[in-house]
């Protein structure tokens, strides 16, 4: 009976929020076209797919980890994938180091508090995914290269002031840096596709610079626990996307924008689109250089990512980033063969002591 109570309070809940986004939508309808605070694209846009006749990269990573007496021990794989089009059709594929790779194994540094094992595990992670996307730019040239996840490290991996790993946080910023700048360098625009994502900039923006001016009869505060994707998920038809934004409305108070240097500090834009007619939309960060044209370059990214994501009409995802997620899986199999082998040369010691009861 508890369980029963529990599941009708979430349905009840669910289809309760599900309800305001739908009216939300319905009240923002009319001024789907209207010029967007940024003055320079609507507030939502058709995306015209585009015809593919170039290479596209992408990269995706995975991990396992082990806790161990003294030591915690991490697996790490990294998989870069090209795809080549000719008219629209895949007529050539690569992989990056091998298209089938050996995880690499990684001890976490000793000492540390229980938060910043979580963080250092990250930090490794787009450590190893972003010198790898790094590699294959480097080698392959792509049109366009995408990264499953954000194009900026979140604010989850910023360890305290006082942490031991603070250098490792400041080098895995300073490599993003070198992977914007590698991009820019080759020719290759750089996009980041947040599968799930969780963002409130969107929201932010409707509450801020839309609803209040344009005198929509909402009240902006009820907005507050709504994400992006889900009240946009009414909002957006199947084919179109949102206007491009900033990633932060300021770059100097961002948690970790503010530790990047000047010039990239205000290059990141984003945009929802939605690709599938039952899926939701899809949020799309990507590097806008010093000197391009906003509009010009957020329709070719939309333009990709449509014709990328488009081919199920319940899951939108572009086809690369399947196939280096698919290329970069783990199991706890694999780690397992490791762990096996310390306890072999170093003895049961190494254990946690749970493990070691012998009793059940």
């Amino acid at each position: 009976m508890v369980f029963e109570d529990f599941f009708k309070g979430v349905v009840d809940a669910v289809e309760k929020r599900h309800s305001f986004n739908e009216r939300v939508a319905s009240c923002l309808l009319p001024i789907k076209r209207s010029l967007s605070p940024s003055g320079v694209e609507a507030l939502t846009l058709p995306v015209v797919r585009s015809s593919l006749d170039f290479s596209v990269g992408g990269v995706d990573s995975g991990f396992v980890s082990k806790k161990l007496s003294f030591i915690d021990l991490v697996l790490i794989k990294t998989a870069g994938v090209v795809f080549d089009y000719k008219n629209s059709v895949l007529s050539s594929f690569d992989y990056y180091p091998a298209p089938f790779s050996f995880p690499e194994p990684v001890l976490l540094k000793s000492g540390l508090e229980r938060d910043e094992e979580t963080q250092s595990v990250s930090l490794i992670r787009l450590e190893k995914e972003v010198s790898c996307a790094i590699s294959v730019i480097k080698k392959y040239k792509p049109k366009y290269f995408f990264v499953d996840g954000s194009l900026v490290p979140q604010y989850q991996d910023k360890p305290r002031k006082d942490s031991g790993i603070n250098e490792d946080y400041f080098s895995v910023v300073k490599l993003f840096e070198l992977l914007y700048s590698v991009a820019k360098i080759n020719s290759t625009i750089l996009v980041g596709c947040v599968e799930d994502s969780r963002g409130t900039r969107f929201r932010q923006i409707l509450q801020e610079e839309v609803i209040l001016k344009k005198s929509i009869r909402i009240d902006s505060k009820l907005l507050d626990s709504s994400f992006d994707a889900s009240l946009l998920d009414y909002y957006l038809d199947c084919g179109e996307r949102t206007f491009a934004f900033p990633y932060t409305n300021s770059s100097s108070s961002h948690a970790i924008l503010k530790d990047y240097s000047s010039e990239w500090a205000n290059s990141i834009f984003v945009f929802y689109i939605k690709c599938s007619l039952f899926d939701k939309p899809l949020r799309v960060e990507f590097v806008l250089n010093k000197g391009s044209d906003l509009k010009s370059v957020s329709d070719s990214v939309a333009g990709v990512v449509l014709a990328l994501s488009s081919l199920h009409k319940e899951y939108s995802f572009p086809s690369v980033l399947i196939e280096a997620d698919i290329r970069a899986g783990l199991s706890e199999q694999e780690i397992n063969v490791v762990y096996e082998r310390l306890v072999d040369k170093l003895g049961g010691k190494i254990r946690l002591r749970r493990k070691n009861r012998p009793f059940g």
